[in-house]
């Protein structure tokens, strides 16, 4: 080979050397600042918490115990929501946060609030709740809306016993008629009982003839902790 094709030979091969030294060098430095460049911070979104609560007038909002509240007629206040704070719910010495809002103008934020939790909306009369404490768990009478419903909660303000559900669940047959399936619009919010232990209730089938009594079943509900039993035929209401 002559010597300057052994030359240009070198040549090549020292520029390819360089081409490749360049390459490599380039590859570093990149991957170098990609390293030192601090990464960008990730976007904290925090959630907007909207409150249950309505905004009532101070002069609106009042602070009642249990009796005081089962002692109402109507609300205290007209046109608009009225808030009554019940500060004695105390369940296995845990004291519960109890709050209804009302309102004489169907507006949307009313309801029964435990633990700023709504457990149950529309109520069209403060008067138609009532309340008590009996084995460790708030017991919440409820006839709005020309219905009757017994709820009850526990220290947690977890709701353990719903009648109304109970009742359209296990299709009980009211044995006055023998083929009713007893529901919550047939119960009679004033013959309601509550202890330790135990609730009873009349289901109402029809009137007697001269108008002024009932007829119907009476029914016991046992419960033992949070385990409540299917409601049970008692007796018979008879003319």
């Amino acid at each position: 080979m002559k010597r300057e094709d052994r030359q240009m030979l070198l040549i090549y091969v020292l520029i390819f050397a360089i081409i490749v030294l360049l390459i490599v060098l380039t590859k570093v430095i990149v991957d170098s600042v990609k390293e030192e460049k601090p990464a960008k911070p990730k976007k904290v979104v925090q959630k907007v918490v909207e409150s249950p609560y309505p905004n009532v007038n101070d002069e609106c909002t009042f602070n009642v115990t249990m009796i005081e509240y089962g002692n109402l007629s109507m609300a205290g206040c007209e046109g608009g929501y009225t808030r009554y704070n019940i500060s004695d719910v105390k369940v296995d010495d845990t004291l519960l946060n109890v709050s209804i809002i009302y309102s004489d103008k169907n507006q949307v934020k009313t309801g029964l609030f435990i633990n700023d939790k709504k457990v149950k909306s529309s109520i069209d009369n403060v008067s138609n709740l009532k309340f008590g404490v009996f084995d460790n768990k708030l017991f919440v009478l409820d006839k709005s809306d020309n219905d009757v419903n017994v709820l009850s909660f526990n220290s947690n303000g977890k709701e353990v016993y719903n009648l109304q559900t109970v009742l359209a669940k296990e299709k009980i047959n009211d044995l006055s008629t023998g083929d009713t399936s007893i529901n919550s619009k047939m119960l009679n919010p004033d013959n309601f009982v509550f202890g330790d232990g135990f609730i009873e209730f009349d289901a109402v089938t029809g009137k007697c003839e001269n108008g002024e009594k009932t007829k119907g079943s009476h029914y016991k509900v046992v419960y033992s902790d949070e385990k409540f039993e299917i409601p049970e035929f008692v007796q018979l209401i008879n003319c």
